[in-house]
């Protein structure tokens, strides 16, 4: 008898602490999951004026200032940050020779020996939400978009002292 008790406690116990643990809809501090989150709000209607290419970027472009660049999703043999809306940008003067080719001008391959140019043709696209935050979402799913899509990005300029560029989207417009 005393262990039918012990075991109806237990259960009990368990139930109400299962119960206790899940977090409301309400619940302020819940996180959204990548599938919740709408990648709409995130693509733009219409292409932004003014876009300039990556390379241009790179070179004018301030430190926190606005920017709206073009290019392709591409520049390394896979673009994606897997899970994260981030992706790499090539400049659209650019493009891709297979591995092993020989590149002319306008081309850069993926072999360690185009590494340097490929940086400067490059750049590193976030879409980041309101707060800044990286989404925690793929772009290829957040935002419908496949590699050598050319897109136009609206958003900000991050450059460090390295000479690293990366732009902070907060609208990413494809065009089709």
């Amino acid at each position: 008898m005393k262990l039918t008790i012990q075991c109806l406690i237990l259960s009990f116990s368990a139930s109400a602490l299962i119960g206790c643990a899940g977090s409301s809809p309400a619940d302020p501090t819940a996180q959204a999951t990548p599938a919740a989150i709408n990648g709409e709000k995130y693509l733009l209607a219409d292409e932004p004026d003014g876009a300039i290419g990556v390379i241009e970027a790179r070179d004018s472009a301030k430190d926190g200032e606005p920017v709206v660049i073009v290019g392709r999703i591409g520049g390394a043999a896979n673009p994606w940050i897997e899970g994260r809306a981030a992706f790499t940008l090539l400049d659209a003067s650019m493009a891709m020779v297979a591995e092993g080719a020989d590149n002319e001008e306008g081309e850069i391959c993926l072999d360690d020996c185009c590494a340097e140019e490929r940086g400067k043709c490059t750049t590193l696209v976030k879409v980041v939400d309101g707060d800044g935050k990286l989404v925690a979402a793929d772009s290829r799913k957040l935002l419908g978009i496949s590699a050598d899509d050319t897109v136009v990005v609206s958003g900000t300029a991050s450059k460090d002292d390295s000479g690293n560029f990366t732009v902070l989207a907060q609208g990413v417009f494809v065009r089709r």
